[in-house]
């Protein structure tokens, strides 16, 4: 058995990671969408927590797709040198 990764099998792993990255795209959209809302139990400034807890998270976001852009630039490398 062979362990070289056939083009079929690139593509299949783009589009995982396009589908992830859109998916992430989205999270992150939703994040900035909220930012500055306030909550139901807020008394109409938003609570400094969650600020941050927010911030975190968008933060962790954005580097998760950074990470997935890499990693679909390579695999779009990887296809490019197969073909």
């Amino acid at each position: 058995m062979t362990s070289e990764i056939t083009a079929e099998q690139l593509r299949q792993e783009l589009k995982d990671v396009d589908e992830e990255l859109a998916e992430m795209r989205r999270l992150a959209g939703d994040v900035n969408a909220r930012r500055g809302e306030d909550s139901d139990s807020s008394i109409g400034l938003q609570e400094p927590e969650e600020i941050a807890t927010e911030l975190t998270g968008l933060a962790e976001t954005e580097a998760v797709i950074d990470t997935l852009e890499q990693r679909r630039d390579s695999i779009q490398a990887k296809l490019d040198h197969l073909n």
